[in-house]
């Protein structure tokens, strides 16, 4: 647990993830199980875009209650969840093709391998309609930090 990926077992989220890998075996299934309630569970807050200061810190409680959030904060708590449950997964920051503006998204370690995830962005395509993958092409994200 780290400021940006901060978390506790105690928290909605945390338990929320124990319940939906309980009796799964592999990694692999426990990340799609997390990744596609966060997808189909959550809606992106457009209004919130302007709204944030710049010293924002996601808090996956809140974003966990209101159902809701931008990539930063989808990041935070996909991050949190799969963390609560051993699956190492960093929250990275920088630019995405495709994403408008500085984004968020995850890497998260399977069999040996980083894969990158954006949940953000796969819930703003569920919301139009449109189809996606779990697992984004690298040459497509650009990498500024990462946590």
């Amino acid at each position: 647990s780290v400021q940006i990926v901060k978390w506790d077992y105690n928290d909605a989220a945390v338990k929320k993830a124990a319940e939906l890998t309980k009796g799964l075996q592999s990694d692999g299934e426990k990340v799609a199980a997390i990744y596609n309630y966060v997808v189909k569970n959550y809606n992106y807050d457009y209004g919130k875009l302007g709204a944030l200061p710049s010293d924002y810190v996601p808090d996956i409680n809140r974003t966990e209650r209101e159902k809701k959030g931008i990539c930063y904060d989808f990041s935070s708590l996909f991050a949190s969840m799969l963390r609560s449950v051993g699956i190492p997964t960093k929250l990275v920051k920088g630019y995405a093709t495709g994403v408008e503006g500085y984004h968020a998204w995850n890497e998260v370690y399977i069999g040996g391998k980083w894969y990158i995830v954006d949940t953000s962005y796969d819930i703003q395509m569920r919301e139009k309609g449109v189809s996606y993958q779990m697992y984004k092409k690298a040459e497509n994200y650009n990498k500024v930090s990462e946590f």
